[in-house]
């Protein structure tokens, strides 16, 4: 892979993807073609296990799923078997499922993205062209091209959504995916789905540019640091905090090519002061606002201009997070 889909690769996984090393025993993920539909609307909240014939079920079903990925079966042929059983076990059986899903997922995404840069950057071109037509990834049936019909439904049954940067097409992890087994994990994964979904609906930044306005920015951070807080024995405590200290950073320093100061002297850029004022009114408890509101007491104190002052207060925030 040259230097430039390297960098992509990093791109696609900033924000959304914490890297995880997965056993052995769950890597070589191959591509099927079929997928299931659930609904945990229809399936009511389940009862105590009580019943041994209950137990024997979830065990059969458990001893099934860990065979699929002895096995090193494919991502589609493992999603369509959680929908299909997630709604028969407990919900700390639910939990091992998504879990061991999830981390598949992070597994495999290198190797799919190395399809997406095949051929000479053949895939991309032919991507440019289906996606310059204001195409809908749903609408696979679409697309004539083979080779990029048959990417794009692998990509979309495995879970995945394509995303773009400097003008290259990569998969990322599809977040919204994972809201049909809301139903069936603790509050806490539940809370860590909508963040991520947030995460994938619409990337923070994009080209070093933020993507989303200021005050995004600042409800995402508070939302994040809020899981921090109150789920702090969660299996994904360690992946939120990572998401929030790069919120914060980013709170705190900007983007190269969505500065926080602009101009000479630098001066704290309109827009972001007024989502920043803003975000301090709502009277929200937190570190996060805390941190905020002192650093904007020290730019009001420098008539907003990023001072050695600003910038060692700044520093010394992001060091304590190391």
């Amino acid at each position: 892979m040259n230097n430039t889909v390297k960098g992509l690769t990093k791109i696609a996984g900033v924000f959304l993807a914490i890297t995880v090393i997965v056993p052995g025993l769950l890597a070589g993920c191959a591509a099927n073609k079929a997928n299931g539909s659930i609904n945990p609307q229809t399936t009511s909240t389940q009862a105590p296990i009580a019943s041994s014939n209950i137990e024997d079920g979830q065990d059969k079903i458990m001893e099934a799923y860990q065979k699929l990925l002895i096995n090193n079966s494919g991502l589609i042929e493992i999603i369509k078997f959680v929908d299909k059983n997630i709604s028969k076990v407990s919900e700390q059986n639910a939990l091992v499922m998504i879990d061991q899903l999830e981390k598949l997922q992070k597994e495999y995404l290198p190797e799919l993205e190395e399809k997406y840069y095949t051929d000479n950057g053949d895939i991309q071109n032919k991507f440019m062209e289906v996606f310059s037509k204001d195409f809908d990834i749903k609408k696979i049936e679409s697309i004539e091209d083979l080779k990029v019909k048959e990417l794009l439904t692998e990509t979309k049954e495995s879970g995945y959504k394509v995303e773009t940067a400097e003008g290259m097409f990569f998969p990322v992890i599809n977040y919204e995916f994972y809201k049909k087994y809301s139903g069936f994990v603790a509050a806490d994964f539940k809370e860590y789905i909508d963040i991520m979904a947030i995460e994938s609906d619409e990337m923070l930044a994009k080209d070093a540019a933020l993507v989303v306005g200021w005050d995004e920015l600042l409800k995402r951070a508070v939302k994040q640091e809020k899981f921090i807080a109150q789920y702090g024995n969660s299996i994904r405590i360690d992946d939120v905090k990572a998401l929030y200290k790069k919120y914060l950073s980013f709170a705190l320093l900007g983007f190269n090519n969505t500065p926080l100061f602009d101009g000479t002297p630098k001066v704290m850029v309109e827009d972001a002061k007024k989502s920043y004022m803003a975000a301090m009114k709502d009277g929200k408890e937190g570190g996060f606002l805390t941190i905020l509101s002192d650093y904007m007491d020290l730019l009001n104190k420098n008539d907003y201009k990023l001072t050695d002052e600003v910038d060692k207060y700044r520093k010394d925030v992001l060091e304590k997070l190391k």
